[in-house]
């Protein structure tokens, strides 16, 4: 090539080398931007998610406060029909978690006996004071005395926002004994993520130690024991597990 044709071709190759270099820098820009919107978006998640567990204390605390409300107006925990301290419905290691009521009750009124068969509304019989082993009558009475909004069913009232329900009930941790002492009264959460747990007894407990069968907070697996450690082998923060909160007394 001589020198006439080299000038003639050299702007043709430095138009070329410009433009290749526009290109990486427009791919730069494009996967700068790309990062910055799926950080953008994991940090939207993550804030999304914490307001959620945030909710989710909100709504057991909320509870907490209106048992205690109830029993102070009232001189009884809701549900406890027999007026013995516990609310009736027990659980134990083979129960399976009864299931909240979707529909709304139209009256409230109490059951003829706690033999009778549930139906949506009922709440403690007036006279005869036996046990009424449902968790939908102790919502029924929080709904009776007006501390549940009346529209408002059962399951809505009972859902702590993370996937799960909130359970009323006693937990007896010596399971076999007639003694009272070894009854507590709880609130079982369930399908609640290890991380929303631990989050639930920092509010509650007042710290977040790696026990979890100490305090008013606890996880259990059996319903009559406690677990002795918040994540167990081979879990992430993210395992759904069953919490206990013990709103009265609890175990030594």
């Amino acid at each position: 090539m001589n020198a006439h044709m080299f000038r003639f071709c050299s702007p043709f190759i430095r138009r070329d080398h410009t433009q290749r270099g526009l290109y990486l820098v427009e791919v730069a820009i494009g996967l700068a931007v790309i990062g910055l919107l799926t950080a953008m978006a994991l940090k939207s998640q993550e804030v999304i998610e914490q307001y959620r567990q945030g909710q989710f204390v909100t709504r057991v605390q909320t509870l907490v406060t209106q048992l205690d409300t109830h029993r102070q107006t009232w001189g009884r925990w809701p549900g406890d029909c027999n007026r013995d301290g516990l609310i009736d419905p027990a659980f134990n290691s083979t129960d399976t978690l009864p299931a909240l009521d979707y529909a709304i009750p139209t009256s409230l009124t109490p059951a003829v006996s706690s033999d009778a068969t549930y139906s949506l509304g009922n709440t403690c019989p007036l006279t005869t004071l036996t046990p009424f082993g449902t968790s939908n009558v102790a919502y029924n009475e929080l709904r009776l005395a007006g501390l549940v909004r009346s529209g408002e069913t059962n399951r809505k009232a009972g859902d702590h926002g993370l996937g799960g329900q909130m359970h009323l009930g006693t937990l007896d941790v010596n399971s076999g004994t007639a003694y009272l002492e070894d009854k507590y009264n709880a609130l079982v959460l369930t399908e609640v993520p290890i991380v929303a747990a631990r989050r639930l007894a920092v509010a509650i407990n007042g710290q977040d130690g790696s026990a979890s069968n100490r305090h008013r907070v606890r996880r259990s697996t059996s319903l009559g024991s406690f677990d002795p450690a918040w994540t167990a082998s081979g879990e992430t923060e993210l395992n759904r597990i069953t919490v206990v909160v013990l709103f009265d007394r609890i175990p030594p």
